[in-house]
């Protein structure tokens, strides 16, 4: 990889030479009059669904191009968040949508080609494994989506499914080479192979990235390998098929307390010890002991076929994570490592038909994941003379597999100006059970350590199932050749978090015993928790402008919360709240001129507790009515793109409204603003290239200090328990890409 890097730069460096004699390229003109230019404001099928074009994702994604979300960043209702510029601090970083956090592992859906993408484990690498510049678009549904898509863990915040970028028909090199501040840097190859046979192209694609951290240290590497294969088969099956391999090792960026977090201009670049220190009790905040490393491995194809008067498809899917994280423990002068290794294998089959005028698609969703939370292997570790020294096992468990079942059907059909999308899903999912042992085992694998060890009878429980019915229905009226108008209704789901509360019943298992009650009982009392939202929205257009308004509301059930339970005097994960969402959403471009455009997007969304939560003693803690944490009430998004003979900026500023960090809303985080810039020269034909990019991408340029992040991954943290992520400073990064 490293030769890649130097060979690009020494010909992007022989390139500049042919500046003079190039021939500017204008970047075709956008007509707000064509919904596929401006995606981010682009109403598909549904009341809740947006497109983002490739354009709007190169433009957003940012230099690192790993972070899908960093690219939804300018749409109305999404709340991000990254601790570094580049996003390669992948479960780091943060997603809400409409202000429900989302996670792949809980609350958002995250697939590729409708397939799911990713494997988000605890505090593993998480975020796409795919490198951004392989993505052709993005449509993101705020909230539960249709039927017949929405595949993953849950939907209950939304869903996010990325188009991949096919294989090209004509042979054709695309090399790109960035470098930015503390010391990043970025190259990206991808090679088409054009068209083999009638039927047959492939391309191949590999990148590499690092950049130390912007505090503190350490650093971040990725090396990224994909392959695409698009063929037909028996002259009747149409075959795409992904590969992907990904390897992201990383020091972690410490967390501030909230007395820190209001004192920025003092803890704005505290971070892990950078050296050992003489003190026993600090060293476990030593950075190189607060790292991970992990590998991933996807596979997934689609074959497709016509079959009798419709069309069959088959989606099969497979991947892997191996890996490992080192954190200090908040108790203790000690270091816990947790091993991972998950195995995820699925399909997605569907037929679909025109019957009577309607299309007509039913399907099923097939999903096996294994080592789901709780962790099967949690090492404790002393320090001993500066090094990491075994000390003993602080959790072993066998943890059975979490099966997914979901058979769906959809219709939609047209009457003059009214379409209408009527669907339903079952959803049944099986959480594996659970066996966790002792063992006096050393440091070696948990399968060794289980070989050896003992159970322990009262940590078990056997496989418990949830189920749930998931209906959507949606109409769309096209009132005028400029106004179209759109309602819709969806129940969505996210799977409940597991691993915490198998840790209190761990803890505290002398007293549910107690009281008669065993692991299985607090298992079978899990719920998969819904939601029931509506939407209406209206996308009217002008000759040279376009506004889209939205209403939404939605009602959350079975809400995962920490709740006292008076039988054990203890407050634990259960599935007992209910939660409610209202907001409204404008998005809006303006075209001044065929080079100057202009686009905006503001939401205001309120999500809080309908009731009172009674916690420990059984006191009640009055938060109905409180905004949740991390959750922005207003957000306010502004920008322009300027186009003239190649040349182009882009300009984009972000309002963050003020935020809590507890349920109390006591915890309270100010308002802040970015501003980041886009700019860059497209050539053709030049110096023997068929196009060059020569670009620059300034983050943060006014070098703010904010919390860009607030850990408060259920919503219902009290005083004292969240995590401040600090955002990071002003970034630039120059890029050359170059295709041929």
């Amino acid at each position: 990889m490293k030769s890649i890097r130097l060979s690009l730069v020494a010909l992007a460096c022989l390139s500049v030479y042919g500046w003079a004699n190039s021939e500017a390229y204008t970047l075709s003109s956008i007509s707000v009059t064509s919904d596929e230019a401006h995606a981010l404001v682009e109403t598909q099928d549904a009341a809740n669904n947006v497109a983002v074009s490739k354009e709007s994702i190169d433009k957003r994604v940012g230099p690192g191009a790993t972070n899908p979300y960093k690219a939804l960043d300018m749409l109305a209702s999404v709340h991000t968040g990254q601790v570094d510029s580049y996003g390669l601090s992948l479960d780091q970083n943060s997603f809400r949508i409409r202000g429900l956090y989302a996670d792949t592992f809980s609350r958002l859906a995250l697939t590729a080609d409708g397939v799911p993408s990713v494997v988000n484990v605890g505090q593993g690498a998480m975020g796409s494994i795919l490198d951004m510049e392989n993505i052709e678009a993005m449509n993101l549904t705020m909230g539960a989506s249709k039927a017949d898509s929405g595949f993953g863990f849950g939907n209950n915040a939304g869903s996010l499914d990325m188009r991949t970028k096919k294989a090209s028909d004509t042979l054709g090199v695309m090399l790109k080479q960035s470098v930015g501040t503390e010391d990043f840097y970025r190259t990206f190859m991808r090679v088409d192979s054009g068209k083999i046979s009638e039927n047959t192209k492939m391309f191949l694609s590999a990148s590499s990235s690092q950049a130390d951290k912007w505090k503190g240290s350490g650093d971040t590497q990725r090396e990224n390998v994909e392959a695409g294969l698009s063929t037909l088969l028996f002259d009747t099956i149409k075959t795409d098929i992904l590969l992907a391999h990904n390897d992201i090792e990383r020091n972690d960026y410490r967390a501030l307390t909230y007395a820190q977090a209001k004192n920025l201009g003092t803890y704005y670049n505290y971070d892990f010890n950078p050296t050992l220190t003489s003190s026993a009790a600090n060293n476990k905040y030593y950075y190189d002991f607060n790292r991970q490393h992990f590998k991933e491995n996807l596979a997934q194809a689609t074959f497709e076929a016509p079959l009798f008067e419709g069309t069959i498809s088959f989606k099969p899917y497979h991947i892997d994570t191996d890996g490992y994280r080192y954190a200090y423990n908040q108790s203790g002068n000690s270091v816990t490592k947790t091993e991972m290794e998950q195995e995820q294998n699925g399909f997605i089959a569907q037929y679909v038909q025109k019957i009577a005028d309607a299309d007509v698609k039913v399907g099923y969703w097939y999903q096996s994941i294994e080592s789901i939370p709780p962790p099967t292997a949690n090492k404790s570790y002393n320090i001993v003379n500066g090094k990491l020294v075994f000390s003993s096992w602080s959790m072993l468990n066998d943890v059975g597999n979490r099966e997914i079942d979901s058979p769906f059907l959809s219709v939609t059909k047209e009457f003059d100006q009214l379409e209408v999308e009527a669907g339903i899903r079952y959803m049944r999912m099986t959480l594996g059970g659970v066996q966790s042992y002792t063992t006096t085992s050393g440091d070696v694998s948990d399968g060794e350590a289980i070989a050896h060890g003992t159970r322990i009878p009262y940590l078990y429980a056997d496989d418990t199932t949830l189920s749930a019915t998931l209906p959507s229905l949606n109409f769309k009226y096209t009132l005028s050749e400029s106004v179209d108008l759109f309602a819709g209704y969806a129940k969505g789901y996210a799977s409940p978090w597991i691993g915490p509360l198998f840790s209190i019943y761990k803890s505290n298992n002398a007293t549910f015993r107690a009281k008669g009650i065993s692991l299985q009982d607090i298992w079978d009392k899990f719920e998969l928790e819904t939601s029931d939202q509506f939407d209406v929205r209206a996308k009217i257009k002008g000759e040279n402008w376009m506004i889209v308004p939205t209403l939404y509301h939605i009602v959350y059930n079975d809400k995962q919360v920490t709740a006292y339970d008076p039988a054990v005097n203890l407050t634990y994960y259960q599935n007992n709240a209910k939660a409610e969402a209202n907001g409204f959403e404008l998005s809006a471009t303006y075209e001044l001129s065929r080079s100057f455009e202009l686009f905006s997007a503001f939401s205001y969304n309120q999500l809080k507790f309908t009731d009172n939560l009674t916690t420990t003693g059984g006191a009640t803690l009055a938060i109905s009515g409180n905004q949740v944490p991390d959750a922005p009430k207003i957000l306010a998004k502004v920008g322009t793109t300027y186009r003239q003979n190649g040349f182009y900026v882009s300009p984009a500023l972000k309002y963050v409204d003020k935020r809590y960090g507890d349920i109390q809303n006591i915890e309270s985080i100010p308002s802040y603003y970015t501003v980041d810039v886009e700019t860059g020269y497209v050539a053709k034909n030049f110096y023997g290239f068929k196009e060059a990019l020569f670009s620059v991408s300034l983050q943060n340029l006014l070098d703010k200090k904010y919390i860009a992040i607030i850990k408060n991954d259920l919503d219902d943290t009290g005083t004292g328990g969240t995590s401040y992520y600090t955002g990071a400073p002003f970034t630039a990064v120059a890029s050359i890409t170059l295709k041929f």
